[in-house]
């Protein structure tokens, strides 16, 4: 009889040892999951910033000639240029080192992210009050800079369309930051649970 509850003692050990260990796994792909798919969208982010880059440049270029819609177009491109070159130091990184180093990843990406996000916000504004001009010029021939009614329009659509893209970042970027305070806070959870 003891030897029998000593084997069952045994088996429910080794069920406690395999349902904690799935736990662990469990909890570790849904924060490296969540971590993945926002440092996706970022790098994406990233990646498109060198694209709007060359956008601006190209457009500047087609109107070279009228300095007053060419050179913002390339300070615009160069803002999303600094944009791109600011986020180099996001990377993909190595999910099967300790969930430490991990941890770490997270916070210095949360970091990143929130020192970045009014840079980033300002720039896309730059670079769409520098491109749009350009466009409305090179496109439907609308000179805004020497027709006051479409001036006052742009100046308008602009007003609402900078209100929206602010109200939008800001919420996108705390949701974010949400997620990684999540992460962080799962990742503390099971190195917690490691030490016991």
């Amino acid at each position: 009889m003891k030897n029998i509850w000593k084997e069952e003692d045994k088996n429910l050990d080794s069920k406690i040892k395999l349902n904690e260990n799935l736990l662990i796994k469990m909890n570790m792909e849904n924060t490296t999951g969540e971590f993945k798919k926002l440092l996706s969208q970022s790098l994406l982010g990233r990646n498109l910033a060198l694209v709007y880059c060359f956008i601006s440049i190209v457009m500047a270029i087609l109107m070279i000639e009228e300095i007053a819609y060419s050179i913002p177009a390339i300070l615009g491109g160069l803002a999303m240029l600094w944009s791109f070159i600011s986020h180099l130091s996001i990377e993909k990184p190595n999910h099967k080192v300790s969930i430490v180093q991990l941890q770490k990843t997270i916070c210095n990406f949360r970091v990143h992210m929130a020192a970045n996000a009014k840079y980033d916000m300002a720039i896309v504004a730059l670079w769409l009050l520098t491109l749009a001009p350009i466009c409305l010029k090179y496109v439907y021939n609308i000179s805004l800079y020497s027709d006051l009614k479409a001036l006052s329009i742009f100046c308008l659509i602009s007003v609402v369309v900078l209100t929206l893209i602010i109200a939008f970042s800001r919420k996108t970027y705390k949701e974010y930051d949400q997620k990684l305070k999540n992460a962080a806070a799962n990742l503390s959870e099971l190195i917690e649970f490691e030490k016991n």
